[in-house]
């Protein structure tokens, strides 16, 4: 038996049309949205009006509004230079997008980015305009194929610098990309400021031959700095991608947004730079000195400010050696509490960023020098332990596998030694050498290790000195070194939970080391 119910259709829409939702927002990632009333669409329906006709005149009546034509141009303007933010189950991100970039500190970024690329810009002109000076053009006498040749061999200059720096230092990159990000800055203004000098020679007999030289130096500046600008670059369009947007897929999207945001800054640049060439082609040398030393200064002011804006999450060897520090001095005044809060106690990133110098710097002046990453012979020759004792240590960790790293006090001794030194003033060295296996988070544990070391002997040396210890120097050693390890055992867990509440990543952590890892055969 086939039996059939009727439905009455108009009861549950006026439920829904009475609810607590009256309207339904349909909104893109771009921040472009459309709204859909619920009240008036229902009591359309019910009443038998011409809903989908009312509705087309509507959005057709709506386009002409002026309130309407400045939200379209809003929202291009927002898609071509902004990033987009992911919405929230309430669709209410990306509403506050200029706000929440805003409290991010991107668009303070991006404002100082895009100020010292400007300042580039200009500088780039008058340096061109005197090159061409130089090479002699507008000079009687002048040849395009002496011109040609100085060009050829400043560019194959600056290629074959270029493959040498990458060489060099590609493996450094992203252990400091605030660093190498402004030493790149710094390189073109030296390229740019040698290539304005070049031409100046000339005038001088004597000089001229150094022309060509400048030149070149100039441009082996320039390449330097297109190499590390080129490898920094990403590493900080993947901080920001995973600062505002949350997610490292986000690169392309802040990548694709900041060469929209370099193409109009690169027009307005030729704008300006046409008009400034212009004016210095009749004006004094003077005006032209004053503007470029502006300019400089600038470029060199604002690339500090958007640096600073980046407080990357990760620990380096300069943050790890200022989270340690903190941490090991409040513990040592008595200020670690292992059953309250401890995140107070070290810098989150942001507070990092701004102590942590742009510029290379010599390395933490330690009394004792922590040196990661050693080769086993050097461990072998350089520390204070007898063969016996390191074959039974290497025994116990390859059979615990409690960590992918050795520790022992050594000799200080030079790399191209073949003995320890004598007559230096320090006379003791913090040795570790990792295994094959080591993780970042051991490397991490291993210089808190090390620093607990360093403490420890400082400490009953001090005490040695002032006649409160009978042991022999070996028998101080190691007594530090027993006392060190019992001590990392109960700190290690705070400082791992400290760390981590302040906002830092253990595992991406990347500290220099001299690059030796060990395995077995």
């Amino acid at each position: 038996m086939l039996v059939i119910a009727h439905l009455n259709q108009n009861q549950p829409c006026h439920a829904l049309a009475h609810s607590i939702h009256s309207k339904i927002v349909s909104r893109k990632s771009n921040g472009r949205y459309t709204s859909f009333s619920l009240e008036n669409y229902f009591d359309e329906k019910i009443g038998g009006g011409p809903a989908d006709r009312d509705l087309k005149s509507g959005e057709k009546q709506s386009f002409f509004r002026i309130s309407d034509a400045l939200h379209h141009v809003q929202t291009a303007l927002r898609s071509t230079f902004l990033p987009a933010l992911p919405s929230n189950q309430d669709g209410t991100n990306n509403g506050n997008q200029i706000a929440t970039l805003r409290r991010s500190g991107y668009l303070s970024y991006i404002l100082y980015d895009n100020i010292q690329d400007l300042s580039t810009s200009l500088r780039s002109v008058l340096a061109t305009q005197r090159i061409l000076e130089g090479v002699g053009v507008g000079r009687a006498g002048a040849t395009a194929l002496s011109a040609t040749l100085n060009f050829l061999i400043r560019d194959g200059c600056g290629m074959i610098a270029s493959l040498l720096f990458t060489s060099y230092a590609a493996h450094s990159f992203r252990r400091n990309v605030k660093r190498w990000k402004y030493f790149a800055d710094i390189m073109v203004d030296i390229g740019i400021t040698l290539e304005i000098l070049a031409p100046s020679v000339l005038s001088y007999p004597m000089l001229s031959g150094w022309f060509l030289p400048l030149l070149c130096l100039g441009n082996v500046c320039k390449a330097l700095c297109g190499v590390a600008a080129g490898a920094c670059g990403g590493a900080l369009q993947m901080h920001w991608a995973v600062k505002i947007i949350g997610t490292e897929e986000g690169i392309s999207e802040v990548a694709a947004k900041g060469g929209a945001q370099r193409t109009v800054m690169g027009a307005g640049g030729l704008i300006l730079s046409a008009l400034t060439a212009k004016w210095l082609g009749s004006g004094d040398v003077r005006t032209a000195i004053g503007l470029y030393c502006a300019l400089t200064a600038i470029h060199l002011i604002s690339n500090y400010r958007s640096l600073k804006l980046v407080a990357l999450n990760w620990l380096n060897g300069w943050r790890l050696h200022l989270v340690v520090e903190q941490f090991l001095d409040c513990v040592t005044n008595g200020k670690d509490n292992i059953d309250g809060e401890v995140a107070a106690v070290v810098s989150n990133p942001m507070d990092a960023s701004r102590k942590e110098p742009l510029i290379f710097l010599k390395r933490q002046s330690l009394k004792y020098p922590i040196r990661l990453g050693v080769s086993f012979n050097k461990f072998a020759q350089l520390t204070h332990r007898p063969s016996l004792l390191i074959q039974s240590h290497l025994a116990k960790r390859q059979s615990e596998l409690k960590d992918n790293y050795i520790l022992a006090v050594g000799h200080a001794g030079d790399d191209n030694s073949q003995e320890p030194q004598k007559g230096s003033q320090i006379k003791q060295s913090i040795l570790v050498a990792f295994f094959s296996n080591s993780s970042n988070t051991e490397k991490a544990k291993a210089y808190l290790h090390a620093s607990l070391v360093g403490r420890a002997l400082a400490s009953l040396l001090t005490g040695c000195k002032e006649g409160q210890s009978t042991y022999s120097e070996m028998e101080m050693i190691q007594r530090v070194e027993e006392t060190a390890e019992s001590e990392l055992d109960q700190l290690w867990p705070i400082f791992e939970q400290c760390v981590s509440d302040a906002g830092w990543i253990l595992d991406k952590t990347e500290c220099a080391t001299e690059g030796y890892e060990m395995y077995f055969e």
